[in-house]
C-alpha cells in the first residue's frame, strides 16, 4: 500500500518511481522512465476501480489542481455519479437544466441498476411528475418551495409514488451539483428542508392503509354525471374525464396519454406497458363517444406538444385539475371510483359479460398464476360489445 509521502508541489517532480497516496483516493505513480501519472482509485459495486487524471508535474496536472479533482470525483462517488464525469464534462454546464442533467444520469446509470423496472420508472416518473414543473430551471435555481408545489397534489394521494419522486429529483440535482461544483444544500433533501414542510410520509402511508376504497358513486349514477360534464365542451379537464369514464382508464393513463399510442383508423388507444400498472401493454376498443372526443381533442391540439390532453403550456393534465372538474359535478367521488369501480359494478349487475372480460377491461391482473399461464386472450372483440353498451347506457339508452 502507498504512503503519504508527497505533500509538496515540488516533490512531484523529484519524487522517485513507486507508487505514493497523495490525498484519499489520489495516487501519483512514477514509472522507472520517470513518467510521472495521477490515479484516482475508488470502489464501485464492490470492484476496485482506476481512473487516469493525466501527466503529473508543475508542467503537467500540478498537486493543487489534482486534489481538487480527487476531492469532486470522491464527492461524486459519494452520490452514485460516475466520477469519470468531473474530469472530462460533456457539456457546457451553464447551458444545462434539471432535464438535461436527468436524461444524462439516467443514460450513464441505467446498465447498472439491477431492477429492469427502474429503466422505465425513472424516466416515465420524472416526465409525468417533474419536468412540467421545474424540467427547464438551472439545478441551481431550484428551490424548496418548488419541490414542495410539485409533491404536494399527490403526498397524501400516492405517498409512495411521490417518495420515490422526491428522491430521484434529489439525486439529480446532486449530480448536477457535483458536475457544476455547486457547495449549497439540496433543495429536495427530506431532513432539514421538506421535513417541516410535508407530512411524514411514514405517517401517510400508514393513515392510507386505514383508509377506505376510492369513494365511487352508484353506477345508476353516471349518466347524469356525464351529462354535467357534457356541459363543458371545451373544457379539456372535462373531456378527459368523460375519455377516463369512457375507456374504463386510470385518470394517470389518461393525464399522460400521447397521441402515437391512439390508432383513429382501427379506433384503438393502446397504452404501452411504461404506463400500465401491471406493466402489460394495453389495447382499448374506442366507443364512439371516445373517438368524438379524440377527434375534437385532433382539431385542438396545443402546440409543441403530442399529449392528448395537456395542461398549461402544454405539460401533464394535472390530478388538481381533473378533481376540480369532477367534484363541481358531485363533490366526494374521486376520478379513479367513477371511472373503474362505478364501471365494474354496471358490468356485473347491469349487463351479461362475464368477470373476465370485465377484468381484462380493466387491464387487471390476473391473480390466479396457473389460470393466467393459460388463458393468454384479452377478449378484445367482446371488448368492443362492452365499450359500446357502456357508450349506449351513458347516453340514456
Amino acid at each position: 500500500m502507498a504512503a503519504y509521502k508527497v505533500t509538496q508541489a515540488k516533490q512531484v517532480d523529484n519524487i522517485g518511481p513507486g507508487s505514493y497516496t497523495v490525498a484519499p483516493n489520489l495516487i501519483l505513480r512514477v514509472k522507472p522512465t520517470a513518467a510521472r501519472s495521477w490515479v484516482f482509485r475508488y470502489q464501485s459495486g464492490g470492484k476496485v476501480k482506476e481512473l487516469g487524471l493525466g501527466a503529473a508535474g508543475i508542467k503537467e496536472r500540478g498537486l493543487a489542481e489534482a486534489r481538487d479533482i480527487a476531492e469532486n470525483m470522491r464527492a461524486a462517488v459519494r452520490n452514485g455519479v460516475d466520477p469519470a464525469t468531473i474530469l472530462k464534462p460533456k457539456h457546457d454546464t451553464s447551458a444545462m437544466n434539471f432535464e438535461n442533467y436527468a436524461v444524462e444520469y439516467i443514460q450513464a446509470n441505467q446498465n447498472g441498476w439491477r431492477n429492469a423496472k427502474h429503466k422505465l420508472q425513472w424516466p416515465n416518473t420524472l416526465r409525468d411528475y417533474v419536468y412540467p414543473a421545474i424540467g427547464k430551471k438551472r439545478p441551481s435555481e431550484i428551490v424548496v418551495g418548488d419541490i414542495q408545489k410539485l409533491l404536494l397534489p399527490m403526498w397524501g394521494i400516492k405517498t409512495q409514488t411521490a417518495t420515490r419522486v422526491r428522491q430521484r429529483i434529489e439525486t439529480i440535482i446532486d449530480y448536477a451539483f457535483v458536475v457544476e461544483g455547486i457547495d449549497k444544500r439540496n433543495p429536495a433533501r427530506w431532513k432539514g428542508n421538506l421535513d417541516k414542510l410535508l407530512p411524514n410520509p411514514r405517517k401517510v402511508a400508514k393513515a392510507a392503509g386505514k383508509r377506505k376504497p376510492h369513494s365511487a358513486p352508484a353506477w345508476r349514477e353516471v349518466p347524469a354525471i356525464m351529462s354535467k360534464l357534457r356541459t363543458r365542451p371545451s373544457v379539456v379537464s372535462a373531456l378527459a374525464m368523460r375519455f377516463s369514464i369512457l375507456t374504463f382508464a386510470r385518470s394517470t393513463e389518461v393525464r399522460a396519454g400521447t397521441w402515437d399510442e391512439v390508432d383513429l383508423e382501427n379506433e384503438v388507444w393502446t397504452v404501452p406497458g411504461s404506463r400500465t400498472k401491471n406493466e402489460e401493454s394495453h389495447s382499448v376498443p374506442l366507443n364512439d363517444e371516445a373517438l368524438a372526443i379524440l377527434k375534437y381533442m385532433a382539431e385542438h391540439k396545443y402546440p409543441g406538444t403530442n399529449r392528448l390532453f395537456p395542461g398549461e403550456r402544454g405539460g401533464i393534465l394535472s390530478d388538481v385539475a381533473i378533481n376540480k372538474t369532477l367534484h363541481a359535478v358531485m363533490p366526494g367521488i374521486t376520478a379513479h371510483g367513477i371511472a373503474r369501480s362505478s364501471s365494474r359494478d354496471w358490468v356485473a349487475e347491469a349487463t351479461s359479460f362475464s368477470d373476465k372480460i370485465a377484468e381484462a377491461a380493466l387491464n387487471h391482473k390476473n391473480p390466479n398464476e396457473t389460470e393466467a399461464s393459460y388463458l393468454r386472450t384479452k377478449f378484445f372483440d367482446r371488448r368492443i360489445e362492452l365499450m359500446k353498451a357502456w357508450n349506449e347506457f351513458l347516453n340514456g339508452e
